[in-house]
């Protein structure tokens, strides 16, 4: 049993969100809790990254509401962590979070589009390489 999880959110695959923290119920020891990131990858490659404020825009806050919102709907109250939100290289900002919070597993889906869910997505193929602590992937 795990008694930190973490779990990865993309607000444009939310659909997958209830599976993952069912999957994560399943897992969690009694105490544990369950937490979410959001990275917002716009800024990676984006000329004004490096000139761009630390506080979030208008938009990265709508996003982060709706984030919140849905962790809330879907994690019980007993068992939340935290709702993370950062900019950067996704696969980079979950493993960064992971070791951070000391999370002993990360849950991800295998890929965001119905037809290529049998196949690993290059975020978690990339988490999975790299992550210091164990990585579900739920197809």
């Amino acid at each position: 049993m795990y008694s930190n999880i973490l779990i990865p959110m993309d607000p444009d695959h939310a659909d997958l969100f209830d599976a993952q923290v069912k999957a994560a119920q399943r897992l969690l020891a009694d105490g544990g809790t369950i937490s979410t990131i959001y990275v917002n990858q716009n800024y990676v490659h984006h000329v004004l990254a490096a000139t761009s404020s630390d506080r979030p825009t208008e938009i990265e806050q709508a996003i982060l509401k709706q984030v919140k919102a849905l962790f809330e709907a879907e994690v019980p109250k007993e068992q939340r962590g935290h709702v993370y939100s950062r900019r950067g290289v996704v696969h980079d900002e979950i493993i960064k979070k992971a070791k951070a919070i000391k999370a002993d597993l990360i849950i991800m889906a295998a890929c965001k589009k119905p037809l290529e869910r049998y196949f690993l997505g290059s975020n978690t193929r990339k988490v999975m390489m790299d992550a210091s602590c164990s990585v579900f992937v739920q197809r």
